[in-house]
């Protein structure tokens, strides 16, 4: 459709402009699908902070998807997210609006906790930092998040490589993470390669690869 295409290059336009314009802290909290602030695919009870902002692309093995989140407040986002589909998949593209509340911060007597939409359906998520570095999440949707969803993440620091010749190199600040989802089993990576800029890496139900970036910044 000529409207949703539009709209695409809309949100592209946005992530290129957003590059080129602006400098701001990096949150790397947007989700690789759906827009809202997650994992790959599943939501956490992290927000985006007021007045910050992330806009992606990413790529999977069926669809293309656009997408654009906004702090509206400390504790509540708003989001809208475009896919596009290869031709042999679906004659549609679908354009969806979430938002998220944080009903609870972390801190040491209780998770964060955050309840949202996405289109139609609805959820709840916990967030917990763990042992080892480690942060658990858990939550309940229906819809597409068909019932029970978890996930884990961990996040590693960088580490500078030193060669003979006294070259180094620095790999960037990685979060690892794996979730289930719609019965599914998602792995991935998010690589900051600036304090900006992110490199979306994933395997959805361990066998299909997606790829994509995500900016985050500060209006």
């Amino acid at each position: 459709m000529v409207v949703r295409k539009e709209l695409n290059i809309i949100i592209i336009t946005l992530i290129v402009g957003a590059m080129l314009i602006t400098t701001g802290n990096a949150f790397a909290v947007t989700a690789f699908e759906g827009g809202f602030s997650g994992l790959i695919k599943t939501p956490t009870a992290n927000v985006l902070p007021y007045n910050k902002a992330a806009v992606g692309y990413q790529h999977t093995d069926s669809a293309n998807l656009a997408s654009f989140n906004y702090g509206v407040y400390d504790s509540f986002e708003l989001g809208l997210t475009n896919y596009w589909y290869d031709e042999d998949e679906v004659e549609d593209d679908d354009l969806f609006l979430n938002a998220k509340l944080q009903l609870m911060q972390e801190n040491n007597n209780q998770p964060a906790a955050a309840m949202g939409v996405v289109n139609e359906d609805f959820y709840g998520v916990v967030s917990q930092n763990l042992d080892y570095g480690l942060r658990g999440h858990i939550g309940l949707g229906d819809g597409d998040f068909d019932g029970l969803f978890a996930g884990i993440s961990k996040t590693l620091n960088p580490v500078t490589i030193s060669s003979e010749g006294k070259n180094q190199t620095q790999i960037p600040v990685t979060t690892l993470m794996m979730e289930y989802i719609d019965e599914e089993f998602n792995a991935g990576a998010r690589l900051k390669l600036t304090p900006q800029l992110n490199f979306n890496l994933a395997l959805e139900d361990l066998s299909d690869l997606s790829a994509g970036i995500n900016f985050e910044t500060q209006f």
